[in-house]
């Protein structure tokens, strides 16, 4: 059985919701069970500026996802750090 689409969503991602509107999701409340399992959305309406809760089953997809990724400098950029200390 698939987990709920709601689950998998974090904060920092865009979310679409009743039907048409899109919105960032700023940050969620967890349920009474499982805190790290979010139920309510604050969402900041990406066209309105909008802010407000909606519930989690309200959200019928990921349009995008937010997740920090860190890269290694590039060899140019450590080459210019090295020239920077000498």
């Amino acid at each position: 059985m698939d987990e709920p689409l709601f689950l998998k969503v974090r904060p920092g991602d865009a979310v679409l919701y009743d039907s048409d509107q899109i919105g960032k999701v700023l940050t969620f409340i967890g349920g009474s069970r499982d805190p790290d399992a979010p139920t309510l959305f604050q969402i900041a309406n990406v066209d309105s500026g909008e802010i407000r809760w909606i519930h989690g089953e309200e959200v019928t997809e990921i349009v995008s996802e937010y997740r920090t990724t860190i890269k290694k400098p590039s060899s140019f950029y450590e080459q210019m750090q090295q020239q920077q200390q000498q």
